[in-house]
């Protein structure tokens, strides 16, 4: 039987959610079945090694030259290029990253069945701006694709409002989970110290204008003043790390350790007792799912669910940013776990079955 020709298209594979749960897509495709093409705007990024080797890897990447003709004449002929040797000749294409313009010129051009997925909750984005919303996704074409693939109900929902029309062409699947990976890595022993203190977790961007982070270090600052037992551990890297650092030298908050990007976060995660996040939006963490497997309750402003898993009272708790020092000063007191496990073997064949019989659709 021939294999059906699939085609990805993403920004590029460095640390992030969006790539994590990329790479965990690409790991669970039948390929026996599917021919799968990958194509990044950048092939570049820590997670290139982790490509099952039966997939191709290629590059659409723009000019970005400061000449305007030049830079528009350069990428005029790289469309052409690549509509002329890549036109309908997929039987479904998929823009995995939804902010990148060329991914979705790419996944549009490829195949009649066009899929975007939507990682994010624009809207909450935009600070409920319809306007802006609704012109970030017009540019992106959105009416032109047959099917959209949400990561949470909420952000379904609330562009669905938006677009009326799109409401019967869309779908809440979440992320692909590698839980055996997971577990495997957690095991790595890594050289951090035990105390009697609480240890409360952000792994993430360092990026205020969506983590928030201000929010945590005002927290640890209250932690230290009220002398209670809590530390906090950061791990990620972004635009304001920086800032946070300055924040954290300035106040002298000894209870705050930066950790830096760790490919393997897992074995700090297994070591901490909570998951912590203050963000102002999101789609679905992928740091949910990571958390609920190493049974590390999560304390989370933003409450959204996808086709399986809330948050509140079954994986930890919602706060907003006026109480979230007295939740963690609550927890410090005590040790919480979750209260439901999950069988994301059994989870994770449902949601890629759903994917195949969206691929196959015509």
């Amino acid at each position: 039987m021939r294999k059906k020709r699939i085609l990805i298209s993403s920004y590029n594979l460095e640390m992030g959610g969006i790539e994590k749960s990329l790479i965990n897509l690409l790991k669970n495709f039948n390929l026996n079945k599917y021919d799968v093409t990958l194509i990044l705007e950048e092939k570049k990024g820590m997670f290139l090694s982790d490509i099952p080797k039966n997939i191709k890897i290629k590059e659409y990447k723009v000019s970005k030259i400061k000449n305007v003709f030049i830079r528009k004449t350069i990428n005029l002929f790289k469309r052409l290029k690549f509509i002329l040797f890549n036109y309908k000749r997929y039987n479904a294409s998929i823009c995995y990253a939804t902010y990148s313009g060329p991914c979705g010129f790419v996944a549009r051009v490829a195949s009649k069945n066009k899929i975007l997925y939507v990682h994010s909750n624009y809207y909450q984005l935009y600070n409920e701006d319809k306007n802006k919303t609704k012109t970030f996704f017009d540019n992106l074409k959105i009416n032109k694709y047959n099917h959209i693939i949400f990561v949470s109900n909420e952000s379904k929902k609330d562009l669905c409002k938006i677009y009326p029309i799109i409401k019967d062409k869309s779908i809440t699947i979440n992320n692909i989970v590698d839980y055996e990976k997971i577990l495997k890595l957690s095991e790595k022993k890594v050289n951090v110290k035990r105390t009697t203190k609480k240890i409360f977790l952000f792994v993430g961007r360092l990026d205020e204008s969506s983590k928030r982070l201000t929010l945590l270090l005002d927290v640890a600052k209250k932690c230290k003043i009220e002398k209670i037992k809590a530390l906090f551990w950061i791990i990620g890297n972004g635009s304001d790390e920086k800032l946070y650092k300055e924040i954290v030298k300035n106040e002298n908050l000894d209870n705050i350790i930066f950790f830096g990007v760790r490919k393997n976060p897992y074995p700090y995660m297994k070591a901490c007792d909570y998951l912590i996040l203050t963000s102002k939006y999101e789609g679905f963490p992928v740091v949910y799912n990571e958390a609920i497997i190493l049974n590390k309750p999560i304390i989370t402003t933003i409450d959204v669910s996808d086709d399986y898993i809330s948050i509140p009272n079954r994986f930890g708790f919602i706060v907003n940013e006026n109480n979230i020092f007295d939740k963690v000063k609550e927890l410090s007191l005590k040790k919480e776990k979750i209260k439901e496990t999950i069988d994301y073997k059994n989870l994770n064949e449902k949601r890629m079955k759903l994917i195949e019989q969206i691929m196959e659709r015509k």
